[in-house]
């Protein structure tokens, strides 16, 4: 029965969507896009945001009635109440920033303790490490991750389309049914986020999505996985950090600018051509790990 659950996901979201959008276009409650974009966003500014918050109620609340492991509700559920704080906070101070930086991290790591402390201390890449070193390595990881993906959340479609081609991989080798739950809602938001967007998930999305593929790869030991399947993500993060750190020493810039996303669209691709490029090279990534694994 459990497609029932996956078509559930789907048609509510569908349903849901436009009378979100609907409602934040009539009360004026849209994007603004950062200074330091490329100019070629401008004519985002405005569009509907915090979309996030649809597909992570969906989910969650078919996920309460069935039951799925709590740290994987927990992580779509506390690290998008950040995101939604954030959200509304740039909307109601008109900006593109909402918290500050300590803020959104400060609470990243309190709620990946929480998150954390409903698993069991386990191996980490098949080695026995302390409770110490556990919740410090797993902190790392959900707060990295939930940032990544708020980083490659910079042109319409691609942080979604790249997350549902690093979890469906891993939800079909580890039979994870909520994990399918939560894709079938993303996949509905994407209809609607594809180009030209009329809606964002905002940072109520790419956290949750990001912090739920860490814990997703914490609870079924996935470690390795997630290295593969987390592959764009990782190297749009290393992007920003070798980005900086030239223009700091040497007073140059690697990229264009950075994420890498927007230094491939400076160059000319056009965003469609960008998602499905990126998708498709971290799908492939993720898939080999599994083909290795057989």
């Amino acid at each position: 029965m459990g497609y029932v659950y996956v078509i559930l996901s789907f048609v509510i979201s569908l349903v849901s969507f436009p009378v979100y959008i609907k409602l934040m276009k009539r009360y004026k409650l849209g994007q603004y896009i950062r200074e330091e974009g490329p100019d070629l966003h401008n004519y985002k500014t405005g569009t509907p945001t915090a979309g996030g918050i649809i597909f992570i109620v969906v989910s969650a609340v078919i996920g309460l009635f069935i039951k799925v492991p709590i740290p994987l509700l927990l992580s779509l559920i506390l690290f998008g109440l950040i995101g939604f704080i954030d959200d509304f906070a740039s909307i109601r101070k008109k900006d593109a920033l909402g918290l500050r930086a300590y803020q959104k991290l400060l609470l990243q790591i309190v709620f990946s303790i929480i998150i954390i402390s409903f698993t069991e201390v386990r191996p980490i890449f098949g080695v026995e490490v302390s409770k110490f070193s556990y919740y410090f390595f797993w902190i790392f990881v959900i707060t990295g991750a939930s940032n990544a993906v708020n980083l490659t959340d910079g042109l319409d479609g691609l942080a979604g389309w790249i997350w549902v081609s690093s979890v469906l991989p891993m939800a079909f080798l580890f039979k994870d049914k909520f994990s399918l739950i939560v894709v079938s809602a993303v996949l509905c938001f994407l209809i609607f986020n594809t180009r030209p967007a009329s809606i964002f998930m905002g940072d109520t999305g790419s956290l949750a999505l990001g912090a739920f593929l860490a814990t997703f790869a914490m609870y079924y030991d996935a470690e390795i996985q997630l290295v593969f399947s987390s592959s764009i993500f990782i190297i749009e993060t290393l992007s920003v950090i070798l980005q900086v750190s030239s223009y700091k020493m040497f007073r140059k810039r690697i990229f264009k600018m950075a994420p890498i996303h927007h230094h491939f669209e400076l160059l000319g691709w056009k965003e469609e051509k960008i998602v499905g490029v990126f998708t498709a090279i971290n799908l492939v990534i993720s898939l080999s790990y599994i083909f290795a694994r057989w």
